[in-house]
C-alpha cells in the first residue's frame, strides 16, 4: 500500500535513491513542514548552493509537491487502517475550508479538496484539551503570541479563519468513530429539476454526478454545494495555515446568486456548473482519442483571417497599417478545404468560430465546434463517421440514444414537422389538409387566396377535455402565442375534442371538416386539434407557423404537467436543403447582386445528377448535398460536400451570386488551391457547445462555457468590449464614431 508519510526511517532509505534536489526537498519538508511554508528560509537558501545546488529546483519541486496534493484526498478515500484501529500517518491536504462546528475546547471543520468534489472532517483543539469520542488521542500545538500579547492556540486561530479561505492542514489520519449520515440538500436537487430542460432524462443528472468514490457519502456544504465526504477517516489537525485571506464581508454561499462580473465566485459555489464544465473536458477528451484512432489528424488553423463573404457579419480587428485588418474566421472553412488539397486526408479541430450576430440562448458570438474534413468521400461517408462518433459519445456517457435509420429530406421535414430540425419523439404530426374543409371555413381561417391549409393533432395523453380547453385558453393568452394570433396569413383554428359536444367538440370546422378530423387524425378525448394556413409556394427558412405552434405548445403541456416529457436522445439527419435560398431581412449574404444567397455556404456542392444548366435558370429549384444533424429538435451541426473543382466555385460565385469580381478575388487562394487538383471532400461542424448543454440538460449554452457572452455580446467578467483610448485610435488610424 501507499503511504502517504514517509517514517524517518522510510525517509532516510529513500534519500539514498534521491537526487540532490530532492535531498534538499526532503530537508525542507523535514524542516519547515512544507504545508505552511511556502517560502524557504534564507539559511536554508545558503546551505543548497553551499551544495551546490539551484534553488529554483528545490522551489520548483515543493511547488509540484503542493499541486498533488489533492491526489492524497484520493489516497485516503482507499486508506485502510492499522493493527490500533487507525490510519495513524501523517498527512498534509490543502483545500478549501468551508463549514465549521466551533466548541470551547474542539472544533469540527470541514476540508474540501482543490477540485470541490471530496471532502473531510478535520477536528482542531486548543493545546492540553481531550479529544471528544469521535477522535483518538491528543493533539497539541505550539501556542503563538498574538498582538496584544496574548497566547492563542491552534483553535484561537481557526475560528479566524472565513469559510472559502485555501489552507494546508498538517495532522493525522484517524478512523472516525461516528459515520456521518448522507444529506445531499434537497433544496440543490429540486432547484436542478426544475432548472432542467422539458425533455430531459434522469441519466443526464447521473452523467453529471458521475460514479461516487467508495467511502464516502453525498453531504451538502453550504458554500460549495454537494461534496462527497470520505465517511471512515477524520484529520486530527496539528497545523492549519491560510494561503491567502478571504474578505470579512464577503458572502458566497452555494444559494447566493452572483452576477457576472463574480463569475469565480459562481464556479466556486455553484456544483452544477462546475461539474458542467467537468464534463465538457470529459467529452472533448474522448472525441480526441476516437479520432485520433481513425487517423484524423488535429491541424490548428488561424484565427487571424482576411474578410470573405461567406454568410454572416465578421469581427473586424485593424491593424497598425492604414485600411487593413484581419477578420476573425467564422468557421475555419477556407483553410481546411487547404488542407484537403494539401494531403491531410482526414482533419479535425477543436474551433474557435466567431460570428457577430443577434444572440439566443443557444448563440454566441465567439463560440466552439468540433470541425472535420475527409479527402476521397461523399456526404453518406461523412455523416456515417458522425453518427458513429455520437453513438460512441453517448454509449460511453452512459445517455439513451435513439438513431433514426434514415435521414429524411428539407421539405419532409418542414412538411410534416414544421421545422427543418423537428423533435420527433413527440408524435404530432402534420397533414396537408387542402380539401378538408369548406370554403367558409377556410375565410374564417385565413384571407389568402387559395392558400395552404395544414392540420394537426396534439396528443393529451388522457387529458380531460374541460382540462385541456382551459390549458389551450391559457397558452393563447400567453406572450409566447402573440406571434401565432398576429400572424398575417392567418389566427390558427383550435378546437379540443370532446364527445359531450355537439361534433364532438368540433362544430368550428363544420360536418364536412369534423368527419375528415376524425378519418385522418383519429383524436381521443382532451385531444387538441389545430388548423393554420400559409401562403401557396415552396416551403422556406426553418419552420413554419405550425410548425412554431407544435413546439411551443408541447413544451407548455409538458411544464404544466398535463402531457409526459419525452425521455432520452432522438438522433437523425435532414437532407437535400435547397442550395440558395432568398435574402430575408438583414441577411448580408455573400454580397452579391442575385437576390438571394447559399443557404449553407457557397462552398457547398449540388447534389449529383442534377440538371446545372438550372444553376443560371433556376437558381432555388437547386438541392444542394448539405446535411444536418438534430438532436432533440436542435441542430446540433451541419455539412455538405464540397465544389473541389476552381472553375465551378468560381461559376457559383460569379454567375449565380452575381459577386463582384474583387469580391471573388478575396477567395483566389482558395481557387488556387481547388485548381491544384484537389480530391473530392466534405466535412461537418459540431456545435460542440450545444451539444454538452443538450447532454447536461440546459437550455442555455451559456451555462457550459467559462466565461459566456450576455445577450447583447458583453462579457460582464472582464468588461468587455471596451472603450479604445485616443493613442489606440490614433495608432490604428481609426476615428470615434
Amino acid at each position: 500500500m501507499t503511504h502517504l508519510f514517509k517514517t524517518w526511517k522510510d525517509g532516510e532509505e529513500e534519500k539514498k535513491r534521491r537526487g540532490v534536489g530532492e535531498k534538499k526537498l526532503h530537508f525542507v519538508r523535514r524542516a519547515q513542514g512544507v504545508a505552511g511554508k511556502t517560502s524557504v528560509h534564507g539559511s536554508d537558501i545558503r546551505e543548497s548552493r553551499a551544495a551546490d545546488i539551484e534553488y529554483h529546483i528545490v522551489r520548483n519541486s515543493i511547488y509540484k509537491a503542493l499541486r498533488n496534493q489533492q491526489n492524497k484526498f484520493y489516497l485516503l478515500v482507499k486508506a485502510s487502517y492499522d493493527q490500533n484501529g487507525f490510519y495513524a500517518r501523517e498527512v498534509q491536504l490543502c483545500g478549501y475550508l468551508t463549514s465549521q462546528r466551533p466548541g470551547r475546547q474542539v472544533n469540527f471543520l470541514q476540508l474540501v479538496d482543490p477540485d470541490l468534489k471530496l471532502a473531510i472532517q478535520v477536528v482542531a483543539t486548543t493545546p492540553g484539551s481531550e479529544t471528544n469520542d469521535a477522535t483518538t488521542g491528543s493533539l497539541s500545538n505550539e501556542p503563538k503570541v498574538s498582538t496584544s500579547g496574548q497566547k492563542m492556540g491552534l483553535l484561537d486561530d481557526i475560528k479566524n479563519i472565513k469559510s472559502h479561505t485555501p489552507v494546508i492542514i498538517t495532522g493525522k489520519a484517524i478512523k472516525r468513530y461516528a459515520p456521518p449520515k448522507a444529506n445531499a440538500d434537497k433544496s440543490e436537487s429540486d432547484s436542478s429539476t426544475n432548472n432542467r430542460r422539458d425533455h430531459e432524462v434522469p441519466s443526464v443528472q447521473k452523467a453529471l454526478k458521475g460514479k461516487a468514490p467508495p467511502n464516502t457519502i453525498p453531504v451538502f456544504d453550504p458554500f460549495v454545494g454537494t461534496v462527497e465526504l470520505i465517511s471512515h477517516l477524520e484529520v486530527q489537525a496539528t497545523s492549519v495555515r491560510q494561503l491567502n485571506e478571504v474578505p470579512r464581508d464577503l458572502i458566497a454561499t452555494a444559494d447566493t446568486a452572483f452576477p457576472p462580473e463574480q463569475r469565480y465566485l459562481q464556479f466556486r459555489t455553484d456544483r452544477e456548473l462546475r461539474q458542467r464544465l467537468q464534463y465538457r473536458a470529459r467529452v472533448a477528451s474522448f472525441c480526441r482519442s476516437h479520432l485520433a484512432a481513425l487517423q484524423f489528424q488535429e491541424v490548428e488553423t488561424p484565427l487571424l483571417f482576411k474578410s470573405t463573404p461567406e454568410g454572416a457579419r465578421e469581427f473586424i480587428i485593424p491593424t497598425r497599417q492604414k485600411g487593413l485588418a484581419y477578420a476573425l474566421p467564422q468557421s475555419p472553412q477556407q483553410y481546411k478545404q487547404v488542407l484537403m488539397a494539401s494531403g491531410v486526408s482526414r482533419y479535425f479541430q477543436f474551433a474557435k468560430c466567431f460570428r457577430d450576430e443577434d444572440l439566443r440562448a443557444d448563440r454566441q458570438p465567439e463560440f466552439t465546434q468540433l470541425d472535420l474534413e475527409m479527402s476521397f468521400t461523399t456526404s453518406v461517408g461523412v455523416m456515417d463517421r458522425v453518427t458513429k462518433l455520437l453513438k460512441a459519445i453517448f454509449k460511453v456517457f452512459s445517455l439513451p440514444l435513439q438513431i433514426m435509420p434514415h435521414p429524411i429530406k428539407y421539405k419532409t421535414a418542414m412538411a410534416s414537422y414544421g421545422s427543418d430540425k423537428p423533435d420527433v419523439r413527440f408524435n404530432s404530426i402534420i397533414y396537408r389538409a387542402n380539401g378538408w374543409f369548406s370554403s367558409s371555413v377556410i375565410r374564417r381561417l385565413s384571407s389568402l387566396e387559395d392558400p395552404y391549409v395544414d392540420a394537426m393533432k396534439v396528443e393529451m395523453e388522457g387529458t380531460s377535455p374541460d382540462e385541456a380547453g382551459a390549458f389551450v385558453r391559457s397558452f393563447l393568452d400567453s406572450p409566447t402565442s402573440s406571434a401565432f394570433i398576429s400572424n398575417p396569413a392567418g389566427m390558427p383554428g383550435v378546437a379540443v375534442y370532446d364527445p359531450s359536444k355537439p361534433l364532438r367538440g368540433l362544430a368550428s370546422f363544420e360536418h364536412e371538416g369534423a368527419a375528415q378530423i376524425e378519418d385522418v387524425l383519429k383524436p381521443k378525448p382532451g385531444d387538441i386539434i389545430i388548423v393554420q394556413t400559409r401562403p401557396q409556394g415552396r416551403l422556406r427558412g426553418g419552420s413554419t407557423p405550425l410548425g412554431n405552434i407544435r413546439r411551443d405548445i408541447h413544451a407548455a403541456a409538458v411544464k404544466q404537467g398535463l402531457v409526459k416529457a419525452p425521455d432520452g436522445f432522438a438522433l437523425l439527419w435532414v437532407v437535400d436543403f435547397p442550395l440558395f435560398s432568398p435574402l430575408e431581412g438583414s441577411d448580408p449574404g455573400q454580397g452579391g447582386k442575385a437576390e438571394f444567397c447559399s443557404t449553407h455556404h457557397p462552398f457547398t456542392a449540388p447534389k449529383p445528377r442534377q440538371d446545372l444548366p438550372r444553376l443560371i435558370t433556376d437558381p432555388l429549384s437547386i438541392i444542394g448535398d448539405h446535411y444536418d444533424l438534430v438532436i432533440n429538435g436542435v441542430e446540433v451541426g451541419g455539412g455538405s460536400r464540397r465544389i473541389h473543382t476552381a472553375d465551378m466555385q468560381e461559376l457559383v460565385l460569379r454567375d449565380v451570386l452575381k459577386m463582384k469580381p474583387e469580391r471573388i478575388e478575396d477567395f483566389r487562394h482558395l481557387l488556387n488551391a481547388l485548381g491544384s487538383g484537389c480530391p473530392p471532400h466534405a466535412g461537418f461542424a459540431l456545435g460542440f457547445d450545444r451539444l454538452i448543454a443538450l447532454m447536461t440538460g440546459t437550455q442555455s449554452v451559456r451555462d457550459v462555457i467559462a466565461f459566456p457572452k450576455t445577450a447583447d455580446g458583453q462579457d460582464k467578467f472582464a468588461g468587455t468590449p471596451s472603450p479604445l483610448t485616443a493613442d489606440q485610435l490614433a495608432t490604428y488610424h481609426l476615428k470615434p464614431a
